[in-house]
């Protein structure tokens, strides 16, 4: 059983790029600043199956959760992440 091997993201290239495309304009961010987004899965108990995870590498760092898929994520759940609803 190999403990660290997880199933390879089927996440569409251009759906990423859009996703990142939003934020940056939401947070009015410059070009140069990195914007990581993953998607994890979980299966302890309490935790939502799937959860998007976007940091933002700037001063200080800027962590946001979405618990739905990437290409699940629309226009208002990120609105919503970013303003802390």
């Amino acid at each position: 059983m190999d403990l660290f091997s997880q199933p390879k993201s089927t996440v569409d290239p251009a759906v990423l790029q859009r996703l990142k495309a939003q934020i940056a304009e939401l947070l009015k961010l410059d070009a140069e600043t990195t914007i990581s987004i993953n998607q994890l899965q979980c299966r302890e108990p309490g935790c939502p199956p799937v959860e998007t995870a976007i940091i933002i590498l700037t001063q200080p760092t800027q962590q946001y959760k979405i618990h739905k898929a990437i290409g699940d994520i629309s226009t208002a759940d990120v609105i919503k992440a970013v303003q802390g609803s």
